[in-house]
């Protein structure tokens, strides 16, 4: 009797490997979705594909989020497939947190004049592409001119000027196209606004700065 006690204990208390697919209502993958161990600090990112693969006790529960997508919460109960449909929130967060889906920002700072992508998803999801990553950005956004990826993030300034962001590479004005980064260098992109960008970049940095850093070269 002792022995199936400490069996049925050994058994709960296992981790599996839990797979799945993350997919909207329209039968579409959802990419970036964070998928998140419950009081814990583990968490994974769904790829290109919406798919995820995290490890889980038996007994653990997985908080599905994204921002513009309602927040599932969902018990593992010793499953290791869990495939998720997620529904488009269409109220706007009522909490405190602007949820991106791969990490969190109060609302108060994403009105400050400095915001960085998820060093998580940079490093450990390489499905998610260059402008994917810059999607994550509150008030950010990505336009495309042909092939070419713009960043808008202060709005339509000009009818005529140039109202897309700066972009500073490594410290130097980078004038190519983001499409010829190499994803896997990048170490990190932080997004300056307003008197930050204005007070080290002068004019140039008035309608925003983006700064990316890449992995030195050993």
């Amino acid at each position: 009797m002792l022995f199936q006690l400490l069996f049925c204990t050994y058994a709960f208390s296992q981790d599996i490997t839990v797979r799945g697919h993350v997919k909207n209502i329209f039968d579409k993958p959802v990419t970036g979705v964070r998928v998140k161990l419950q009081g814990t600090t583990i968490e994974v990112f769904t790829d290109s594909m919406g798919d995820y693969q995290i490890t889980s006790p038996v007994k653990g529960k997985l908080v599905f989020s994204r921002r513009d997508y309602e927040t599932r919460k969902i018990a593992v109960k010793g499953k290791t497939t869990i495939d998720v449909s997620l529904e488009l929130n269409l109220y706007g967060s009522k909490e405190p947190d602007v949820d991106t889906g791969f990490g969190s920002f109060k609302q108060s700072k994403t009105s400050q004049s400095s915001t960085s992508v998820d060093q998580k998803l940079i490093h450990q999801n390489k499905e998610v592409d260059i402008a994917q990553l810059f999607q994550t950005i509150p008030n950010l956004k990505v336009i495309y001119e042909g092939s070419e990826i713009k960043l808008l993030i202060r709005g339509i300034r000009s009818l005529t000027g140039d109202n897309y962001a700066l972009i500073v590479l490594n410290g130097n004005t980078f004038y190519g196209s983001l499409n010829d980064l190499d994803r896997n260098a990048i170490e990190s992109i932080e997004v300056l606004k307003d008197a930050a960008s204005l007070t080290s970049y002068g004019s140039r940095g008035a309608n925003g700065v983006v700064l990316i850093s890449t992995k030195a070269k050993k």
